[in-house]
C-alpha cells in the first residue's frame, strides 16, 4: 500500500506512460509473424530489428543526464509524442528498410520513459513505500504489454497489421494528453539545487557497474522470448499468429500480476534472492521451451517463467536505487536501462543470427539461458561478496 501522504495520482500517469511506451514497443513485436510473410523478412532482419534497441541505450543516457541536470515533467510527453508518431511512420512502410527506420524512430521516443518516468519514482516514493510503488508501476507497464500483445496478433489477421498501428499511436497522443493535464499542479522533484557538488558519471558508474550484467540478463530474457517465442510456434509447428501471440500474452499476464504482488513478496524475502530465484527459474524455463511446443506444456512453462522473471525487475531498479543517491538517479537509470536494453539488442541480433543457421528460431533459447545462467553466477558472487553492507 502507497503512504496517505503520497500522491496516487502521479504513480498512475507515470505508470500509464509506461503502459502506453512498453505497449507500443511490444505491439511491433507481436505483429512479426505477420510481417515475416508480408515483409518477407528473415530471423536474422528479425535480430536487427532487435538490434535497434542500442540507438535507446545512447540517447537513454543522454536524457538520464539531462533529467539529473533539469528534471521535467515534460520530458514524458515528449517521449510519448515521438512514439505516436514512430506508429504514424510505420504506416508508410512496405518493406524492411522502412520498418528499420521507423523503429529506429520509435526507440529514440522510447528512450525518455525509464529514465525519467523511474527516477522520478524512486525520489518520488523512497523510504519504505519504494518497493509497493515501483511493483505497481511494473505491473501497469507490463498491463500495456499484455494488451499489445493480446490484441495484435488477432487485429492484425482480421483487419490488416496497420490497424494496431493506429491504435497504439491514438494511445499514445492519449498520454500526452492525460499526462498535460493530470501533473500540471505537481511539479518534478527539484534535486539540482539540493546538490553540494556535480556527481560525475564515473562515478555513478563505479556504483552501478556490477549490477547491469544482472540487468543486461533480465533485458535479453525479455527481448529474446517476445521476439522469437510467437515467431517460433507459427513458423515451425503451425500455430496462427492470434494463438501464438496470446500464449505469451498469459506469460506477460502472470508477470504482471506477480508485479502487484513484489511489495508483499519483498517483506518475506531479500531482493537478492528474489532475483537469483527468478533468473534460475527463467534459465530452466527456456531449456524446457526450447524442447516442447505442445500447447499444455508450453502454458504451465510460461506461466512459472512469468510469475518468476518479472518479480527479478522491480528487485534490481529497488537495488540501485539504493546504491545511488537521489542526485544522480536520473544518469543511474539511464546506465542501467542502457545496459538493460543493450544486453537485449545484442542477445536478440546474436539469436537471429544463429536461428538463421540453423533453420530454427527455437536456437535463441539454449543460447540466451547460457548468458542468464553465466550472469546469475556473477550476481551470485557478488552478492556474497557484499552481503550485509548493501541492499
Amino acid at each position: 500500500m502507497i503512504a496517505p501522504s503520497a500522491n496516487r495520482r502521479l504513480l498512475f500517469v507515470i505508470s500509464y506512460h509506461h503502459a502506453c511506451n512498453d505497449g507500443a514497443l511490444i505491439a511491433i513485436v507481436a505483429l512479426l509473424p505477420i510481417l515475416v510473410d508480408e515483409m518477407a523478412l528473415t530471423f536474422t532482419e528479425i535480430g536487427i530489428l532487435g538490434l535497434g534497441l542500442i540507438i535507446t541505450v545512447v540517447v537513454q543516457l543522454i536524457i538520464g543526464r539531462l533529467a539529473d541536470r533539469a528534471f521535467s515533467r515534460h520530458l514524458l510527453e515528449v517521449g510519448a509524442a515521438l512514439m505516436a508518431l514512430s506508429f504514424v511512420l510505420v504506416l508508410f512502410v512496405s518493406e524492411f528498410v522502412g520498418l528499420f527506420t521507423a523503429v529506429i524512430f520509435m526507440r529514440i521516443g522510447a528512450s525518455f520513459y525509464h529514465p525519467v518516468g523511474i527516477s522520478w519514482i524512486t525520489r518520488e516514493y523512497a523510504g519504505p513505500y519504494l518497493d509497493t510503488a515501483l511493483g505497481i508501476q511494473s505491473g501497469i507497464g507490463n498491463f500495456g504489454v499484455i494488451a499489445a500483445l493480446a490484441s495484435s496478433g488477432f487485429l492484425g489477421e482480421a483487419f490488416g497489421w496497420k490497424v494496431p498501428c493506429i491504435i497504439w499511436a491514438a494511445l499514445n497522443l492519449g498520454a500526452v494528453v492525460f499526462g498535460l493535464a493530470f501533473t500540471k499542479s505537481h511539479s518534478a522533484p527539484d534535486v539540482t539545487r539540493r546538490q553540494t557538488r556535480t556527481i560525475s558519471v564515473g562515478e555513478t558508474i563505479s556504483r552501478v557497474k556490477y549490477l547491469t550484467v544482472p540487468i543486461a540478463a533480465g533485458g535479453a530474457l525479455y527481448s529474446v522470448t517476445t521476439y522469437f517465442g510467437p515467431v517460433n510456434l507459427t513458423t515451425m509447428h503451425g500455430w496462427s499468429a492470434g494463438e501464438a501471440d496470446l500464449l505469451f500474452a498469459v506469460w506477460l499476464g502472470v508477470g504482471t500480476v506477480s508485479s502487484y504482488f513484489y511489495g508483499t513478496i519483498r517483506a518475506r524475502f531479500d531482493r537478492g534472492t528474489i532475483v537469483s530465484v527468478g533468473f534460475g527459474v527463467s534459465v530452466l524455463s527456456l531449456l524446457a521451451l526450447f524442447v516442447t511446443s505442445s500447447w499444455y506444456l508450453v502454458t504451465p512453462i510460461l506461466v512459472v517463467y512469468g510469475a518468476a522473471l518479472f518479480l527479478t525487475y522491480p528487485a534490481l531498479f529497488a537495488i540501485v536505487s539504493e546504491a545511488t543517491s537521489i542526485e544522480e538517479r536520473g544518469t543511474a537509470f539511464g546506465i542501467v536501462f542502457a545496459a538493460q536494453l543493450g544486453g537485449a539488442a545484442a542477445m536478440t541480433y546474436v539469436s537471429g543470427v544463429v536461428a538463421d543457421s540453423l533453420g530454427d528460431p527455437s536456437a535463441a533459447y539454449p543460447v540466451t539461458a547460457t548468458l542468464v545462467f553465466a550472469s546469475l553466477v556473477l550476481f551470485v558472487a557478488w552478492r556474497s561478496r557484499h552481503s550485509g553492507r548493501g541492499p
